[in-house]
């Protein structure tokens, strides 16, 4: 089968991996791919990655700035087109790896609103209502990137929250939006840890309800959405606002994945093409997942969960239609029959 790949920051270290891995795979020659970057010129390492790719790889560099709703909104209807034209085959794999996560400053976008969510939550939501009539119909898959952290009983996270603020962790997205927290400490550096977890648990609530709302659907139905946990990654790109510490640490976590990558499959500590490994079979592996693997969440290699706090259905149907007024989701705009 053919089709095209579509990754969201492939700059950075996790995408800057799945580059690596799919270079080396048949789909580099079966399948087109969009990498969508913020600034073409400036994605340095993923024009040295391209460098290794077969010949007959078929590619574009297209910019995007998920600060900025309307870029989001351009960048869709650019590739909309192409696919309608006949230029690209229809979407196969919609890979949302784009992330930020801000440790050292609080920062808001061009839209007002606080970024992390934007970013690494909102941006998603209206990117794939946007490119759903773009997908393959019978085979289609999107994929977003979590992280252990999304989870706020695990480890060291529990130290973020007590237990009443867990069970209140997703408040309503104008909130969410404006960074208004309902248990704020005064810590730039927590306050930034939690929302980076809370916008990975956002996607695991969306995760669930589009599925729902694609299986719905008449022409939609055979489109499978999952989640992917990359494990802890040293050499990412997403600690770049963090602070000196933080970068040192990760620094580590590169070589301690190294050494784990002769050792165990799927440990907890992993190295960028590890995790490009796990992420292509997610893509296309029909055997371990299924043909059809409707709403699945993948820790590195093997099936897991989401957090218990993604699988409440209430909270899934209010984030979905109070994202859709925040995301400026109107009529037409998606072929989604149950939108709304």
């Amino acid at each position: 089968m053919s089709g095209t790949i579509l990754l969201t920051g492939p700059n950075g270290g996790i995408g800057v991996g799945f580059v690596t891995q799919l270079l080396k795979s048949p789909y580099a020659i079966t399948h087109s791919a969009i990498y969508a970057v913020r600034d073409p010129e400036k994605a340095l390492a993923l024009k040295a990655a391209l460098k290794n790719a077969p010949k007959g790889h078929k590619y574009l560099i297209l910019p995007v700035d998920f600060e900025s709703l309307a870029s989001t909104r351009a960048f869709a209807a650019d590739v909309n087109s192409r696919v309608k034209s006949g230029s690209l085959p229809p979407i196969q794999a919609l890979i949302l790896n784009a992330g930020v996560q801000d440790l050292v400053i609080e920062k808001f976008t061009k839209d007002g609103m606080e970024r992390t969510f934007q970013i690494n939550y909102l941006a998603n939501f209206q990117l794939t209502l946007l490119l759903l009539k773009s997908m393959d119909k019978q085979h289609g898959r999107i994929i977003y990137i979590s992280s252990t952290a999304a989870d706020p009983n695990w480890g060291s996270n529990g130290r973020n929250y007590t237990e009443d603020q867990k069970r209140t962790i997703v408040t309503s997205v104008e909130n969410m939006s404006r960074g208004v927290e309902e248990f704020p400490d005064g810590s730039v550096f927590r306050t930034g840890q939690r929302r980076y977890a809370l916008s990975k648990l956002l996607l695991g609530g969306w995760m669930y309800e589009i599925q729902r709302r694609l299986d719905g659907d008449s022409k939609l139905s055979n489109i499978s959405v999952l989640g992917h946990d990359p494990g802890w990654i040293g050499g990412t790109s997403i600690i770049r606002n963090g602070p000196f510490l933080v970068k040192a640490l990760f620094v580590i976590l590169r070589i301690i994945g190294f050494i784990n990558s002769f050792f165990s499959a799927n440990s907890l500590v992993r190295t960028i093409y590890r995790n490009g490994s796990d992420l292509l079979r997610v893509c296309f592996d029909q055997k371990a997942f299924g043909e059809y693997p409707k709403a699945l969440y993948i820790d590195g290699s093997v099936l897991y969960h989401t957090p218990k706090e993604a699988q409440d259905v209430e909270m899934q149907k209010r984030l979905w239609k109070e994202s859709l007024v925040c995301a400026g989701i109107k009529e037409g705009d998606t072929v989604l029959e149950n939108w709304k």
